[in-house]
């Protein structure tokens, strides 16, 4: 069972990011492996069900935020 609230607050932290990064849609979607549409749902605060594990190694790969971290808020 999902937890809603680490989920929103990792949809959060997504757009975070990408605006203290100065990041287009399209720049982050690359950063993070996934199309503009699946980002633009995460930032709405929902989850696509596509969206892998490969996208919070992702975050770290890019941005430096532990896998354990992105679920807790960053700002």
């Amino acid at each position: 069972m999902r937890n809603e609230k680490e989920i929103r607050v990792f949809c959060e932290n997504i757009r975070y990011l990408r605006k203290k990064n100065g990041l287009s849609e399209k720049e982050m979607a690359k950063k993070l492996g996934i199309g503009i549409k699946s980002l633009n749902s995460i930032e709405s605060g929902y989850l696509p069900p596509r969206v892998t594990v490969d996208i919070i190694y992702a975050i770290y790969e890019n941005f430096g935020i532990l896998p354990k971290d992105i679920f807790y808020p960053i700002k």
